[in-house]
């Protein structure tokens, strides 16, 4: 079937380079005070993503606002204040803007291209393709054990709850080390100790409650292992096709569509197959996952496309 082509808001981005950058004498300059009104000219007071350019039209920082001009305009009367703003505004000499319908939208779109351009004064954000989550199984003697897993890589996305989002085995085996600790939970039930009869060396210390040896029930011990991750959880994904999260102002309607929490493209009509053509760079992301719970949450207009068959 030959897929459907739609207008895509925002398309692949190349990762901004960098350059050594000279700020001596930057608060001294005689035009410090001056500021160019044309960098404000055709800034909406409606939402969506700005970028400011330096001299030699490298990327100085992406922002994000459900009204632009305000926005922009904001970073310029708090120069004199803040240093990095300063700095910032001493630098900018081209102002550039995308309008989106709402502020999911804006939200999307400013961390994809922070993470993908880097650009100079944002925070340094990475999107990483290899990553680790902990999920629980239920072992023989019916207790639930982490088990480390590799979402991006072992295919079958988010189909069930997982913990904690790590770069390394080590990073989510660190994690997972201080939350057994802090709540006594037995560390040879949770894979991080080795022995099968008789009580762990931790209940030896005081430091488990006994689930190692009879002396904390199964439910007790799987109750409080899931209490204790439960600052870490990502849903598994519970939809039966693709996501559609529409957002609509007076002057457009934008369409996010989403798969296994990943956001694949926003579109300006509105899909009718599953078919589409992803943005090169679409992966999951976890400032991308966290802003779509919390705009579902809040009921934010959705509905879901079937997959093809």
């Amino acid at each position: 079937m030959a897929r459907e082509k739609y207008q895509i808001i925002h398309p692949a981005f190349t990762t901004s380079w960098r350059f050594p950058m000279d700020t001596t004498g930057m608060h001294s300059h005689p035009d410090v005070d001056s500021v160019d009104p044309a960098l404000f000219a055709n800034l909406p007071a409606l939402p969506g993503i700005y970028r400011f350019f330096g001299e030699q039209e490298e990327l100085l920082y992406v922002g994000k606002s459900i009204n632009l001009r305000q926005r922009v305009k904001s970073h310029f009367s708090a120069r004199h204040r803040d240093k990095k703003k300063g700095r910032l505004c001493y630098l900018t000499r081209r102002i550039e803007h995308q309008v989106t319908a709402g502020e999911l939208g804006a939200l999307l779109l400013e961390n994809r291209e922070i993470k993908q351009r880097q650009p100079i004064f944002n925070r340094r954000q990475r999107r990483y393709r290899q990553l680790h989550t902990w999920r629980l199984e239920i072992d023989a003697r019916g207790f639930l054990v982490p088990v480390l897993y590799r979402p991006l890589v072992d295919d079958d996305g988010w189909q069930q709850d997982s913990f904690g989002l790590f770069r390394s085995p080590r990073q989510a085996k660190t994690m997972l080390d201080s939350k057994v600790r802090d709540a006594a939970l037995c560390p040879r039930i949770c894979g991080m100790e080795t022995g099968r009869h008789g009580a762990c060396f931790a209940h030896q210390l005081g430091r488990c409650q006994g689930a190692c040896c009879g002396k904390e029930t199964r439910n007790s011990h799987n109750q409080r292992l899931r209490k204790t991750l439960d600052d870490q959880h990502i849903h598994a994904w519970p939809y039966s096709g693709m996501l559609v999260i529409r957002e609509e102002s007076p002057r457009q309607t934008d369409y996010h569509l989403i798969d296994q929490w990943c956001h694949l493209t926003t579109l300006q009509r509105q899909p009718e197959s599953a078919v589409i053509t992803p943005d090169a760079d679409a992966s999951f992301d976890l400032d991308s996952y966290r802003m779509l719970i919390r705009f579902l949450d809040q009921g934010v207009e959705h509905f879901v496309l079937p997959p093809e068959t």
